[in-house]
């Protein structure tokens, strides 16, 4: 993967473009993901939906917290009140929002328009300090040894350019400074059970598509015809481009859908209900689909 890594604006840009329109919000049945933000609600009715998507978001991500928990409370920087934090893709804001109300000096980015207009309206409504804005992970528009920590989750994979996304994280990231990141992993039962062998070989698309093709079309937003780019690393290639970065702790975690969605949509949360987290966890942590790397920049 890390020999294709090169720039591409016209790719980027489609990429920008559909983010923009299909932005990651989860709902109730994975069917209805990506249709797009509500973004025109009235404040009262804004606020609702807000709530409704971060409580199913922290139901697929049961791996990131304990139950009654706060979103993402094990896996979010911890003791960071008071320190420069960027995160790298704001999404709809619902990491934005919990790194905010640890404390940090929140810095975000996001390459699509609607993300940052959704993440600027949740922290206005809800009155939160943040710096949202729209940039581009290949050129971060902040000085050298900025940031004490940086959260990315499940966006730099989406960028023609991820190597140079790298190189800009670690020169803006203090020397002592965390990264914590998040990347789709290539040696992962999903890779393999289902964009190769369910999509690739049973489907017959291997005759008319690549590899790369296929987890474009196979990965996020699949029954509307894929995003533009979604690549896959392993805990080498993680190691290697964050090359001044000291990694350690690389886990793997899968949501349940990916054993659900082998059944009609009607079954899908029995199903998922049935599967026991810890042991979940426990046999996707070196095969699932979320690769989870935590590290410090080396240096003071």
């Amino acid at each position: 993967m890390l020999k294709n890594e090169k720039s591409n604006d016209r790719l980027k840009k489609l990429s920008e473009q559909w983010w923009s329109s299909h932005s990651q919000d989860y709902q109730e049945s994975s069917d209805e993901y990506y249709r797009g933000a509500k973004i025109d609600l009235p404040d009262e009715n804004f606020l609702d939906y807000l709530e409704e998507i971060d409580s199913y978001f922290q139901r697929d991500a049961y791996f990131a917290q304990n139950r009654n928990d706060k979103l993402f409370e094990t896996l979010l920087p911890k003791s960071i009140s008071g320190s420069r934090v960027l995160e790298i893709g704001c999404g709809l804001g619902s990491h934005s929002e919990r790194i905010a109300r640890k404390g940090a000096i929140l810095s975000s980015i996001d390459i699509s328009k609607t993300s940052v207009d959704v993440t600027k309206r949740r922290f206005e409504l809800k009155k939160l300090k943040g710096d949202i804005i729209k940039a581009d992970a290949e050129y971060l528009p902040f000085d050298d040894d900025t940031f004490d920590v940086i959260w990315s989750w499940g966006v730099i994979h989406h960028s023609p350019n991820t190597v140079q996304c790298a190189s800009e994280i670690m020169r803006v990231l203090k020397p002592g400074g965390e990264l914590r990141i998040m990347l789709y992993h290539e040696r992962s039962l999903y890779c393999w059970l289902n964009v190769y062998l369910r999509y690739g070989v049973f489907a017959l698309k291997f005759l008319q598509s690549s590899r790369q093709e296929l987890k474009n079309k196979y990965t996020d937003g699949r029954h509307i015809g894929g995003a533009p780019l979604s690549k896959y690393y392993t805990r080498k290639d993680v190691r290697q481009i964050f090359s001044k970065i000291s990694f350690h702790k690389q886990i793997s975690f899968e949501q349940k859908k990916v054993i659900s969605n082998f059944f009609p949509s009607k079954w899908r949360k029995t199903i998922e209900n049935y599967i026991p987290d810890a042991l979940y966890t426990f046999v996707m942590a070196r095969v699932g689909f979320l690769l989870f790397s935590v590290g410090k920049k080396n240096g003071k």
